[in-house]
């Protein structure tokens, strides 16, 4: 059995715990966003150079995964990546290590290798992250897989076509200047809203 949780590792202060989580967090957010958009360098930055990664049952280090990870995305038109469940365990021995699970779902989408290219999977990130000159990356990476299965071309809703798109080559709205000099183009004009209201 599992020791039972304590509030905040001893001795530690509370602020500091709840900064650690959240920079954990976002370390993990920028590996989604990274591999959703194709830029290899931001979901790079969620791990230490000499990071080792399982995925698929073999472990390598950083840059060999991020070569397997990047060619399998490059096959697809569009992969989404949404982190649920974080449940970050800080080292009470040490503040500078904590143990992040994280569940996620992926949605892959093909148009050239029908029906396997088009994906959902269900999966976890066990990762062991340490804090390097004030920053909080992965160190260690065991991607476990929990349930797949091919999402079938026929259930699939074709978008409208105003709709804005996500884009893979920087040209993504989440890429533009920040702050933003506005909503952008066509924002909030008549006729400029989602085709359908659940949109």
């Amino acid at each position: 059995m599992s020791e039972q949780p304590r509030s905040f590792p001893s001795g530690s202060d509370g602020l500091d715990v709840l900064l650690a989580e959240r920079a954990i967090e976002q370390a993990l957010l920028r590996y989604a966003r990274g591999v959703d958009r194709m830029d290899r360098d931001l979901a790079a930055s969620a791990f230490h150079p000499d990071a080792r990664i399982t995925l698929g049952g073999t472990m390598a280090d950083r840059d060999t995964t991020l070569d397997v990870v990047f060619t399998l995305v490059a096959r697809r038109t569009m992969t989404m990546h949404y982190l649920t469940n974080v449940l970050v365990e800080l080292d009470p021995a040490d503040p500078d290590r904590a143990r992040a699970e994280t569940y996620g779902i992926a949605f892959q989408r093909s148009t050239s290798e029908p029906p396997r290219g088009n994906i959902v999977s269900g999966f976890r990130y066990v990762d062991l992250v340490t804090r390097r000159a004030g920053e909080w990356r992965v160190q260690e990476r065991l991607t476990v897989s929990e349930w797949q299965r091919v999402d079938d071309l026929a259930g699939q809703w074709p978008l409208p076509e105003a709709s804005l798109r996500g884009a893979r080559d920087g040209s993504d709205p989440v890429s533009r200047p920040w702050p933003p000099d506005g909503p952008g183009p066509g924002a909030g004009e008549p006729g400029s809203g989602p085709e359908h209201p659940h949109e």
